[in-house]
């Protein structure tokens, strides 16, 4: 057997059904043909400090992106333990536009968080890649015009009324629409121009629908969910 499948074999047999948190999305048909590939593209987005006001638009030492940024780079260096003869390659998501166009947040303080954001990767992560999602915006403008000209059959009620609820809890006057056809749009480019594995930082079920065909894993446990909030 290759190096290599013996490397999968650990993961599908032992890794992923100790650690998972959440069943996989797409785990089958998306993520072990992924895996089974000399270079592994994986992706984590990542939103904007939403509480800036309390807390501020730097990153502390003790603060839980410092936390789930240690967890992630121990993920992977396990994974490459055990998955000798891999390359990694890990895209870290910005979604500064999710925070000034959506949610109405400063731009400066969205700036200001994920140049922050970027010097913590740096020092953990450093292998990792950092980009902002407005760095694709015009990429993704054909994603969004897609969405919308067949957002029925995209977004069912339920979803609508999930995403509402979530505005609403939020405060910050987002339209619920709008931040859905963004979801599905990045889902949409990212699946097309990367071919990655999606690994969460949010609750299974908040991904649901919003990610398309995105292959996605859930190792976070729940109180390291969506740090930026």
């Amino acid at each position: 057997m290759k190096e290599q499948d013996i490397g999968v074999k650990w993961f599908n047999a032992v890794f992923y059904p100790q650690k998972k948190t959440a069943r996989a999305d797409r785990y089958e048909e998306g993520i072990l043909p992924r895996l089974r590939e000399q270079k592994v593209t994986l992706f984590t987005p990542w939103g904007p400090r939403y509480g800036w006001e309390n807390r501020g638009v730097d990153i502390k030492a003790g603060n839980k992106e410092v936390e789930v940024l240690n967890f992630l780079a121990n993920l992977v260096s396990e994974w490459r333990a055990n998955m000798p003869g891999k390359i990694f390659h890990w895209v870290f998501l910005g979604a500064d536009l999710y925070g000034t166009r959506i949610n109405k947040l400063p731009e400066k303080v969205v700036a200001d968080y994920f140049a922050n954001l970027a010097e913590w990767l740096a020092l953990i992560l450093p292998e990792a890649e950092f980009q902002l999602w407005s760095e694709f915006d015009e990429l993704a403008e054909e994603y969004r015009q897609k969405v919308w000209a067949d957002f029925n059959s995209f977004v069912d009620q339920n979803l609508l009324l999930r995403a509402d609820h979530t505005a609403q809890s939020m405060g910050k006057g987002g339209d619920p629409k709008e931040y859905l056809v963004e979801r599905l749009a990045e889902a949409m480019f990212i699946e097309t121009a990367l071919h990655p594995v999606k690994v969460s930082c949010v609750a299974r079920y908040k991904d649901d629908k919003v990610d398309w065909e995105l292959p996605r894993l859930y190792f976070l446990p729940e109180r390291l969910h969506a740090p930026w909030l």
